[in-house]
């Protein structure tokens, strides 16, 4: 009976101890199993270094005529020549159009015969004046309607002159919208006269340009169609950026003695800055957009730490960094959407 109550007993301590090593070992099993492990991200690097660059910006303009001037009429009155041909080339001062006048010198030849009259009562008035034959008064009324007739001839002279119409300064005449025998009035546009032996680029530039612009600066440009580059000079700048755009207009001036550059057209500018100081030039891929400007991942110690950059100008592959990171450090260039700050890096490639 004592033999089986201790075989009893020690089956019972058999089973005990089997459970709890089995339970120990599941809780050894599951630790194992959630324990993080470090992943390592394989990335390529790029060394922060001190770098001279040549770099340019290309940006969209507007070519315009150098002078360019709607003709039209200051009176109305009907039309009664037209003395150029479309298209033509003008010298300044030459008539284009000739308005009738005929109602303007007959109410001049009027008025010129009224002044003759009133010139010799004047006469007479000044010789009784002086023997008192008249008083101050008389003659004062004399005088004055003779002064009144020649500002009445002034006038129509000033309207005659307006019946033909001349060329402000030479150019290229455009297309007529009226013809002979019209009745034109003001505000109603004859033709346009432009001179297009220079032209006008109009382009802006982001305001961070704004300390490498300057007067007198050669750009040159292209027009579509034409693998043709094209030289102008920068004639003036905006004196302030724009403040919706953050852009800073400038104009060039091109010569144009091929006329191939017509007003209106666009055109593809280059602006070429030169050489830049030792500087710091990173590649645009190390960038990381954001809200608040851009960010780089710094590899310390085979860790990625993220830090905020401020940037300058640009060339077509790289950015320059103006602060953030330091000359000689190692950025990450790749798997940039996978990396997050704190992970553990492997450098496959430096550049």
């Amino acid at each position: 009976m004592k033999k089986s109550v201790v075989i009893y007993i020690l089956a019972g301590l058999l089973i005990v101890f089997a459970i709890f090593k089995i339970i120990r070992n599941k809780k050894e099993s599951l630790s194992m199993t959630t324990k993080p492990v470090a992943a390592v991200l394989p990335v390529d690097g790029y060394i922060v270094r001190d770098t001279s660059v040549n770099y340019e910006f290309n940006t969209v303009g507007t070519i315009r005529a150098f002078e360019t001037v709607d003709i039209g009429s200051e009176i109305s009155k009907r039309l009664v020549s037209i003395n150029f041909e479309e298209g033509s080339t003008v010298s300044e001062g030459i008539l284009l159009f000739k308005l009738d006048d005929a109602n303007l010198k007959a109410q001049l030849a009027k008025l010129t015969i009224q002044e003759e009259l009133a010139l010799q009562n004047v006469e007479r008035s000044k010789a009784l004046l002086a023997k008192g034959g008249i008083s101050q008064q008389t003659y004062d009324e004399e005088l004055t309607r003779l002064k009144t007739l020649q500002a009445e001839i002034q006038i129509i002279k000033v309207d005659l002159d307006k019946t033909e119409i001349r060329a402000p300064f030479s150019g290229k005449i455009g297309l007529r919208n009226v013809s002979k025998g019209a009745y034109v009035t003001p505000g109603l546009i004859l033709t346009t006269l432009q001179d297009i032996h220079k032209v006008k680029v109009d382009f802006s530039v982001p305001e961070r340009y704004a300390g490498s612009i300057r007067e007198g600066q050669k750009v040159t440009f292209t027009i579509p169609g034409s693998p043709r580059f094209f030289d102008a000079t920068i004639l003036a700048i905006q004196p302030n950026v724009d403040a919706t755009t953050r852009n800073l207009q400038i104009r060039a001036v091109a010569e144009n003695f091929e006329q191939l550059l017509f007003s209106g057209s666009s055109v593809k500018v280059f602006l070429n800055f030169g050489r830049s100081g030792k500087t710091l030039f990173i590649p645009s891929q190390c960038l990381m957009p954001s809200l608040k400007g851009y960010s780089v991942f710094v590899i310390k110690n085979k860790i990625a730490k993220l830090n905020t950059v401020k940037t300058g100008i640009r060339t077509k592959e790289s950015v320059q960094i103006i602060e953030g990171i330091n000359n000689s450090d190692t950025l990450v260039m790749t798997n940039l959407l996978r990396i997050r700050p704190g992970f553990s890096v492997k450098i496959i490639k430096i550049f």
